[in-house]
Parts: C-alpha cells; sequence; structure tokens
C-alpha cells in the first residue's frame, strides 16, 4: 500500500476511536515501577530507585519521574514498529561540560524551570499523586517548592483512553507575601533523533546565539529560516539558536521523515510563550565527553509576572501522530493536530 494512503489510514483510525467510534473495548491504564536512575542533587529528598510512573492506553506509553523532575521521561507512539520514545531518555547519563566550562547532566524528557536546582542545573523533585484513576482517564498530580525563588508550581498530567494526546496543565504560585517577581521562565523538551528529524518552527528568521567554530554563524547572527542545520543531517556541531520575532502558531517539533512520525508540543495561551530556543551537539557528539544524539528545544517566557500571591497558569501538550510527508508548512500540522482536541 502506497505510504501517503497508509498514513492517512491511520490517521483516520486514530481521530475515529479517539471521538468513540472504536469498536474495541478501549481504556488507559497507570502502574507504578523502580528503577535504579544516577542521583546528581545532594538532598535529602533524592531517591535512588525512584517511582516511574508509566501510563499507557492503545496509542501510546508514556512515562514520568517526579523524584528527578521529569514532568514526563518518555513518549513513544505504539503505531511504530520498535514504539520506542521519541522524547530522549537516559537513567543514568554521563556528566559533560557545556561551553563556558558548566558541568550537567541530562536525563531527557520534558521538564520546566521551576522548581529549579541552581547548583546542579537540573529540576528539583517533585511531590506527587494519582488523582484520577479510571479506564477513560489518568491524571497525576505533581508539586514543588522553589524555596530560593519562593515560588510553587503544581502540574495536572493526563492521559486519555484512546487518544496520543498528553495534556499538561501547570500552574506557578508566588508563594511571597509582599514581593512582586518578574521571572524568565522555560520548559525543556530532550528529543531523539533517531533515522533523522527535521525542525519545526513556526518563525520566518532565527538568530544565532552560539555554535562551535561559528560552523552555523556568528553570534548575534540572523538567517532565514528554515535554515541548513533545520535537519539532523545538517547539524554539523554545537549550536544554539532561537526564534527571531513572534511565533506565528503557538506549536514547535520535530518530523522523522523515515519514520513518518510529527512529535509537536502545542501550548495555550498561545500567548504565554514569547518564542523559542533550540540547542544540540550536532553530528560531532561523540567528540564531546558525555554528549548523546538529542536535539533540546524549549520555549520561553521572559517577562513571567506574578503579583504577591498571585499565580498564572498554561497547558502544554505533546503529541504524537504518523505524518508519511510534509511540505515544511507547519499550520498544515497544526490544522491537523486539532483533531485530537475534539472539545475545544
Amino acid at each position: 500500500m502506497d505510504m501517503r494512503w497508509r498514513g492517512w489510514l491511520v490517521f483516520l483510525g486514530m481521530v475515529l476511536m479517539i471521538n468513540g467510534f472504536s469498536f474495541l473495548e478501549a481504556q488507559v491504564s497507570v502502574r507504578i515501577t523502580e528503577e535504579y536512575v544516577l542521583p546528581v542533587a545532594e538532598l535529602a529528598s533524592t531517591k535512588t530507585y525512584p517511582e516511574i510512573i508509566v501510563i499507557e492506553n492503545d496509542l501510546i506509553a508514556v512515562s514520568l519521574i517526579p523524584n528527578r523532575g521529569r514532568i514526563l521521561s518518555s513518549y513513544a507512539l505504539k503505531s511504530t514498529q520498535e514504539a520506542t520514545s521519541l522524547l530522549y531518555r537516559r537513567l543514568v547519563p554521563v556528566p559533560m561540560v557545556l561551553p563556558g566550562g558548566l558541568h550537567v547532566v541530562e536525563f531527557g524528557g520534558y521538564y520546566l524551570s521551576l522548581p529549579w536546582n541552581d547548583r546542579d542545573r537540573q529540576p528539583l523533585d517533585l511531590n506527587f499523586e494519582i488523582t484520577e484513576k479510571s479506564e477513560d482517564r489518568i491524571e497525576v498530580f505533581l508539586s514543588g517548592k522553589d524555596l530560593l525563588k519562593k515560588t510553587l508550581t503544581e502540574c495536572w498530567v493526563r492521559v486519555k483512553d484512546n487518544s496520543p494526546l498528553v495534556e499538561i496543565e501547570t500552574k506557578i504560585t508566588n508563594t511571597s507575601k509582599r514581593d512582586r517577581k518578574t521571572l524568565t521562565f522555560k520548559d525543556f523538551m530532550v528529543t531523539n533523533v533517531d533515522g533523522g528529524c527535521r525542525l519545526i518552527l513556526p518563525v520566518h528568521s532565527i538568530k544565532i546565539l552560539e555554535s562551535r567554530e561559528n560552523w552555523a554563524g556568528e553570534a548575534g547572527e540572523i538567517l532565514t529560516w528554515p535554515a541548513p542545520f533545520g535537519e539532523w543531517d545538517k547539524m554539523e556541531g554545537y549550536f544554539r539558536a532561537q526564534t527571531e520575532g513572534p511565533l506565528n502558531i503557538p506549536a514547535v517539533g520535530l518530523w522523522y521523515p523515515e519514520k513518518g512520525i510529527v512529535l509537536m508540543k502545542i501550548w495555550e495561551p498561545e500567548d504565554f510563550f514569547q518564542g523559542s530556543e533550540v540547542w544540540s551537539w550536532g553530528k560531532l557528539y561523540k567528540d564531546e565527553p558525555g554528549a548523546d544524539a538529542y536535539i533540546v528545544i524549549s520555549s520561553f517566557n521572559e517577562r513571567l509576572l506574578l503579583e504577591p500571591q498571585g499565580e498564572i497558569s498554561f497547558k502544554t501538550y505533546i503529541v504524537a501522530f504518523e505524518e508519511p510527508s510534509w511540505d515544511g508548512e507547519v499550520g498544515k500540522l497544526f490544522e491537523k493536530v486539532q483533531f485530537f482536541f475534539p472539545q475545544r
């Protein structure tokens, strides 16, 4: 069967199931396992064998490691032959040195910059509770305080039956009774590059922040997007870049042409993040001690304003679906992903 028709049939099947037309009994399940995960932070709450929450339905399998601050540790689409995680995941990472001399380890997954451990350059441990457990939906509540910045971060991670969508509702509260805060806030989605991939960024230009020996351009240089290094095969070395100007669509992600899969992160309200940043070690990652083959896509809010005891909420969605061919139009992918939001 032609790959294009196969992709559309699989996609149609997903849509039918999501909207309640599945002919099979479907359900979503959750279980908790324990596995050794490298303890980086020297905190009393840090566990050597932390709880790993695994949530599955007919379409996806995801995991969370709250004790390492990972809201998501993995995300796998079951329709693929290997069903490997599209999010990079390494439970025992090797320490690496970033340009500038900063030592850090990368567990991968999806995580936030609050609450943050400045010393270890990692998200702080999160508490968790499974707050809903039915055949139709699983909800996991995560929370953590940043005592230095005086903030409370709360997340509700939701997975429904027959849906490839992971919904993450986040609320950030200023715990100070007197101080008004303006913070820089980021999220981080660390993605695998298996089989090659192409960046999905809804902008017309991008600014180079740094690149080793200026292979991608000099710091501050603005390039038209898509730039040559928008594909893994052309990422010659370490680089860091950010979007220039407003995002046309509140979404970023990757397209894997060999797998015929799109991985996207969408958020609302659409103006919560002002831009996105991308960095990678590139194809020469083996030359960097501790580095690996992944791309980190962050979205940022440089003016997160919190009044005393004030709060702000937003939602992010992680979703993957089959897409055998893509012409580079982000708007088309964004329209397609709307099928996974039947109640919006």
